[in-house]
């Protein structure tokens, strides 16, 4: 069944799709973001290292990165429909694996497992946005962005302060966020059209050429710096505040990195014109983060919402348009192909940022040490950023033409 006709039959409006694709791109990172705000309370108890602190934070980026050509492939073969409903059931599943006997080894497994499922789910949800929201992809694509950014909101500045005094424990906190990905599973399941967006009879490999040309690489690298980016940022901000990860400056930043992401993607939903395929674009967020980056390490102890919301509406307007790019420049085989190369390079890559700050401090680098990495990262996106083509070059579309980008 073609995608209009299963949006027919199921008499499942465009508002309700739409809220629907919010709903998953609010769980894809609320378990993760979950983590850092009981972090302390983690390390206490499990007496964990700042290294394995690090290493946890940076397993779901990893997962990420490996699991995101697989997934592609699967979409290729199942389409993206059935490849989503997977992934957020494994994802689930991995969140409440976390919190079973046998500790930590429990933690660092479960916390794998979640990572794989959500990565499953990232190259399939353009494939769709694609198929089910022609004329409006860049705006359906935001609106997927802006779930992923309340999520993060919710879970960084609210499982600390509210949610684990509610619950007791940090392992609490870790299954009500796994129910809640449970039911989002099954609302997936259960609502949205089965269309079988990405779907091809066609088994070619066709990987190499969408490594090959160096213009495309920008795509990939100016995602892999916003994701070291972020996931460090709100790894290691908490540690490194003023007072440690349970103060009120601890508290803030987080707020104001996450927060200010929300307004961001708002007026992105609304923007009249395209903006994803433009190079300006993102020399603009990249610069707008290396100012956050450097207003944290200078005025973290003074001010300590300002970096952290510079680094947040620049890492927002950069993801933005990444996520909606790969929808708007490839044809629908290629799609889900595009998208997990750039996750596939862009979360190996950004695994590395909370991995190297935990080392960092654990050599006597200082509470800032952290952000040697991410501010390399951002500086490295603007050198990047005029590179981006606002096209595919032909000879990587599929039957040899390209798919023009007004």
């Amino acid at each position: 069944m073609s995608a209009p006709s299963a949006l027919r039959s199921r008499r499942l409006s465009s508002v309700a799709l739409l809220a629907l694709t919010f709903a998953v791109g609010f769980n894809l990172r609320a378990a993760v973001l979950g983590v850092p705000p009981v972090l302390s309370s983690v390390r206490g108890e499990l007496h964990l290292s700042y290294s394995q602190v690090g290493l946890l934070g940076g397993i779901p980026i990893l997962a990420f990165g490996v699991t995101a050509i697989p997934a592609a492939r699967l979409v290729r073969r199942l389409g993206g429909w059935l490849v989503v409903v997977a992934g957020l059931g494994l994802a689930a599943a991995g969140e409440l694996l976390r919190v079973v006997p046998l500790q930590p080894v429990a933690l660092f497994f479960g916390t794998a497992i979640m990572g794989v499922g959500i990565a499953a789910t990232q190259p399939g949800l353009p494939v769709l946005v694609q198929a089910w929201f022609r004329g409006r992809v860049q705006s359906s694509s935001v609106t997927l962005t802006l779930g992923i950014t309340v999520g993060e909101l919710v879970a960084a500045s609210l499982t600390g302060s509210a949610l684990l005094p509610a619950v007791g424990s940090w392992q609490g906190t870790m299954v009500f966020w796994g129910l809640l990905g449970l039911l989002c599973a099954v609302a997936w399941a259960g609502f949205a059209p089965r269309a079988d967006a990405g779907r091809t009879s066609d088994r070619t490999s066709r990987w190499l050429p969408l490594v090959r040309p160096s213009r495309v690489w920008a795509v990939y690298v100016c995602f892999a710096g916003q994701s070291l980016v972020f996931f460090s940022a709100n790894t290691w901000i908490p540690l490194s505040a003023p007072g440690g990860s349970h103060s009120a400056a601890a508290t803030l930043a987080l707020a104001a990195l996450n927060g200010v992401m929300v307004p961001v993607d708002v007026v992105l939903v609304f923007w009249p014109r395209q903006f994803a395929t433009r190079w300006e674009f993102y020399l603009a967020s990249g610069l707008v983060v290396l100012l956050g980056c450097l207003a944290w390490i200078w005025w973290g102890s003074t001010l300590p919402w300002l970096g952290p919301a510079l680094i947040g509406a620049g890492v927002a307007t950069n993801f933005a348009g990444l996520l909606a790019y790969p929808p708007l420049v490839a044809p629908p085989q290629q799609v889900a192909q595009l998208t997990s190369v750039m996750l596939s390079v862009g979360y190996g890559c950004a695994f590395l940022g909370p991995l190297l700050g935990g080392v960092a401090v654990d050599l006597g680098g200082g509470r800032l040490s952290p952000f040697i990495p991410i501010t390399l990262a951002a500086a490295v996106m603007m050198v990047v950023s005029p590179a981006v083509p606002r096209r595919l070059p032909r000879r990587l579309a599929i039957g040899g033409g390209g798919l023009s980008v007004g």
